[in-house]
């Protein structure tokens, strides 16, 4: 037996491991950047006030009344949608982000001094933590936005318009 040979043996397996941990850290694929960009806004259409009431787009862009709203055909109305992005190294993986909407009384919609109120936004995926999916090789997804406008009694007739935020993250 040659003393010299369990030496060799442990610093063989200690290189070993050492070289399965740094192959895995390569792996875990670590995010680069994620970015977000508008393609479509919101649009709640047209419509008559009457009594008033809400007006509500869903994510995929169904627009539907309440109250005394009456929706008019001639402006249909759409979901906002977004083309998130993600960079990693290397592609072949699959990560979630996470989607914040803005909080209800935080968004208006202006015409001089008329203001209508746009709550209850709504996404596809849905917002929260880890909800969006980023797949592998292609790394976008589309995340459409939808929302619902307080319209009052009597609303004063206008183009109305307004700005938004939403905000998208790696955990």
């Amino acid at each position: 037996m040659n003393p010299g040979r369990p030496a060799i043996r442990k610093i063989l397996i200690a290189i070993m491991l050492t070289c399965v941990f740094i192959a895995a850290r390569v792996w875990s694929a670590p995010l680069i950047a994620i970015t977000i960009n508008n393609t479509a806004g919101l649009a709640f259409g047209s419509l008559a006030a009457g009594t008033g009431g809400t007006v509500t787009v869903s994510p995929a862009g169904v627009r539907t009344g309440t109250g005394g709203v009456v929706l008019v055909s001639s402006g249909a109305g759409s979901a906002a949608s977004f083309n998130v992005q993600g960079f990693t190294f290397p592609t072949t993986h699959t990560h979630s982000y996470s989607i914040t909407l803005p909080a209800d009384g935080t968004v208006t919609i202006t015409n001089g001094a008329k203001s209508m109120a746009v709550n209850n936004f709504v996404s596809i995926p849905p917002a929260g933590t880890s909800t969006g999916t980023l797949a592998r090789g292609s790394q976008t997804q589309t995340l459409n936005v939808g929302a619902t406008l307080a319209v009052g009694s009597n609303q004063a007739p206008g183009n109305y318009s307004g700005t938004f935020t939403v905000t998208v993250v790696f955990p």
